[in-house]
């Protein structure tokens, strides 16, 4: 671990540039411009290529510079948390999915540089995301109508983690950052390093990480004292979450070649690598005991790929090694004439992991083995103004293959091919813009020993943007998705003969599929009102979602060997509810700094058609954030502390337990000054300051692992450009 560290102090004077190229306008800025800057004062790199600007009526956020570096947590989930309508599936430190609006699963896709991840996060709760925030140069956040623009299966929304692996912005010189940080929670210790440096035409890239943790302090017991029995108490741990550590490794090699034209930026095209392998701990009792209290609602499947590192094993519970490869390819092409760019990028990646079983011995075996190939492209060509449009076409395929062998392979594997086309077109007149989009996807499934499936779908949306004043909008947006049911809800179990089925050890239950699964439709509402002065700015959103053929599992009377068996149905849906969030600046600087306030909160509920709510909804939560900055002699102060009341959530289904509600209190403080062409930052944060035992409604174990208890963590960061 020395060696780790001293390398990347080695290279400190070198790496990470998302903190490179926003520190010097980003903690320069004023605290209310970093607190929550709205979506539409950037360009967003998931807009279609056609947009040069972000003011758009599409429900979209983005996460960068400061910001993002206050949220940069472990995982993909516990980073966006924050955000109204965005929570976490939590699986143990190492896994927290994202939760948009309640969906999650196939819901919710997870986008690396505008294409799919190509893991198996979506197919099962304690499956991790293969991607790492501390390594993004920014994170977008598409709600609703606007995760059209990347499929229309994505009903819930879409994550895209830009990563800047292939370096799109040319750079003279060298310019990078690096990090170290440590965790108190959990004895982790983070090292992230990253290097641009560029001649001529040519700028390569260079990243990595090293990250391990031990098992994560909690308050009282890892079960829950109101749903256990004796028997789980007399064995629960207490005051520490167990056989969770882990150890995740990632680097990533890239370059471009830019064009240009008399100095002018014509476009680029580029290449990228990048390798993550990662070792991590399921929960102690989790297979075995949480799923009497859960009900699912998602097809998901896998268990885990592992090394043997028996030094790091405990004497109860899973865990999970995984490897992924990735290569990259994509480019820009500035044109002249009707057509004016040409985007393409495409991916290849080679995922796979293994669940690994302990036994008395110490030793551990190999209980699954899951692995994912496949390759993916994206294509879009954007044309200027037509009349009174301007937009882009454009064109996605996917091909990918999954297999699933040993203890927990209740899905055969199985080939999928996606081919979807795109048009998106907007146009402006006097104070309004309006925007038009339509797709088809054609989805080809195919299973070992059951027939090729194919299903065709067309979705579409309509949004509209009215400048009410120079200071307030309104924007209201609709769309209609479908989406193909995938290889877990159709195929989980098929096989399986009478008596034989298989537990999904994630789940607790055993989950059976249905083949003759029909289009799940989604007629999606959105109507946003934004407000912008130079002292008050923020907006408020409602939705609206009308599910047809809502694909869930269903809890049934039927047991095997006293586990429950769910099968999946469909059934009529509805999802409404409600974002806000609102900064005030409440003094302008001085001597005295800067401070500003904000308010932020989110509600949802979501039922079948017949009353039943569905599962794992997230609470009601209201929260408080209050930023403050000062320019000192030598450098800049910041800090902000932020309050969340998170409600109970007493609003669910059969044979799922409720959660209580919790107060959490975070914090942060970071200094940063320049010495010479090196900008350095030294920062505390602190997170759940109040202990609380926070057990999340949305996560599938809550009733055997609540989040980590009280967390201060110090880190600093090095950032040089050329």
């Amino acid at each position: 671990m020395k060696s780790v560290y001293t390398l990347v102090g080695a290279i400190a004077s070198a790496a990470l540039p998302a903190y490179a190229q926003n520190i010097s306008e980003s903690e320069t800025a004023p605290a209310h411009s970093q607190s929550h800057r709205p979506a539409l004062e950037h360009v967003l790199v998931s807009m279609p290529a056609h947009k040069k600007e972000a003011k758009t009526a599409l429900p979209i956020y983005r996460l960068d510079g400061d910001e993002l570096q206050r949220a940069a947590a472990q995982n993909l989930g516990d980073t966006l948390a924050g955000q109204p309508g965005v929570n976490s599936a939590s699986f143990g430190p190492a896994v927290g999915q994202p939760v948009i609006r309640g969906h999650m699963g196939p819901r919710v896709q997870v986008l690396q540089n505008s294409l799919p991840t190509l893991d198996v996060s979506s197919n099962s709760a304690d499956h991790a995301v293969s991607v790492e925030p501390l390594l993004a140069d920014s994170i977008e956040v598409l709600r609703g109508p606007a995760s059209l623009l990347y499929g229309g299966g994505a009903i819930g929304g879409v994550v895209n983690i830009i990563d800047g692996a292939i370096p799109s912005r040319h750079v003279e010189g060298i310019e990078g950052a690096a990090e170290v940080r440590h965790s108190s929670v959990s004895d982790g210790r983070t090292a992230v390093s990253r290097l641009d440096a560029g001649s001529g035409q040519w700028t390569i890239h260079l990243d990595a990480l090293y990250r391990d943790w031990g098992s994560p302090d909690i308050p009282g017991l890892a079960v829950n004292t109101r749903t256990a029995d004796a028997e789980e108490l007399e064995e629960s741990s207490r005051g520490v979450l167990a056989n969770v550590d882990g150890r995740s490794r990632q680097h990533a090699l890239g370059t471009a070649y830019h064009f240009s034209d008399g100095g002018e930026d014509r476009g680029y095209i580029g290449l990228s690598f990048r390798e993550l392998t990662s070792n991590y701990g399921i929960p102690a009792g989790v297979h075995a005991e949480h799923g009497e209290h859960d009900d699912e609602e998602h097809g998901e499947e896998e268990h885990h790929d592992e090394e043997h590192h028996e030094d790091e094993h405990s004497e109860e519970g899973l865990r999970i090694d995984l490897v992924q490869r990735r290569w990259e390819a994509a480019g820009d092409l500035h044109l002249d004439g009707f057509w004016e760019l040409l985007r393409w990028r495409w991916t290849h990646s080679d995922y796979q992991h293994v669940e690994l079983e302990p036994h008395e011995e110490g030793e551990s075996t190999v209980g699954t083995r899951f692995e994912r190939k496949g390759q993916a492209a994206r294509l879009e060509l954007a044309h200027a103004e037509w009349g009174p449009l301007h937009g882009v076409v454009g064109v996605q395929w996917q091909n990918t293959r999954f297999s699933a062998q040993g203890d927990e392979a209740f899905v055969p594997p199985s080939e999928q091919e996606l081919l979807g086309i795109f048009v998106a077109e907007d146009f402006h007149f006097y104070r309004w813009q309006f925007e038009v989009g339509l797709r088809a996807d054609l989805d080809r499934l195919s299973a070992e020993g059951r027939p090729q499936q194919e299903f065709f779908g067309s979705s579409a949306s309509v949004a509209a943007l009215y400048d009410i004043t120079d200071n307030w909008l309104v924007a209201a947006s609709w769309s209609q998705s479908r989406r193909a049911a995938t290889a877990e809800e159709r195929y989980s179990n098929i096989a399986a003969p009478a008596g034989e089925l298989v537990v999904h050890g994630a789940t607790g239950v055993i989950e059976v599929g249905d083949q003759d699964l029909g289009h799940e439709t989604s007629d999606n509402y959105e109507v946003k009102l934004q407000l912008s002065y130079p002292r008050v700015s923020g907006d408020v959103t409602a939705y609206y979602n009308d599910f047809a053929n809502y694909i869930y599992l269903q809890h049934t009377e039927e047991v095997q060997e006293e586990t429950s068996i769910y099968r999946y149905r469909q059934n009529d849906a509805t999802f409404h509810g409600v974002e806000y969030q609102f900064d005030w600046l409440l003094t302008d600087g001085g001597d005295a700094g800067q401070f500003s306030l904000g308010v932020f909160g989110d509600r949802i509920n979501a039922s079948l058609n017949d009353g039943e709510w569905l599962p794992r909804l997230p609470p009601r939560s209201d929260g408080l954030r209050l930023a403050f900055s000062r320019k000192l002699a030598k450098g800049l102060l910041t800090a902000d502390t932020s309050w969340v009341r998170v409600n109970a959530q007493r609003r669910q289904p059969l044979n799922e337990s409720a959660t209580a509600g919790y107060h959490r209190l975070d914090a942060s403080v970071a200094w940063s000054s320049q010495f010479g062409d090196t900008d350095y930052t030294l920062f505390v944060k602190g997170r759940n300051l109040g202990n609380e035992e926070i057990r999340n409604s949305t996560s599938f174990i809550r009733d055997v692992a609540p989040e980590p208890g009280r967390n201060i963590e110090l880190g600093m960061r090095v950032n040089f450009g050329s």
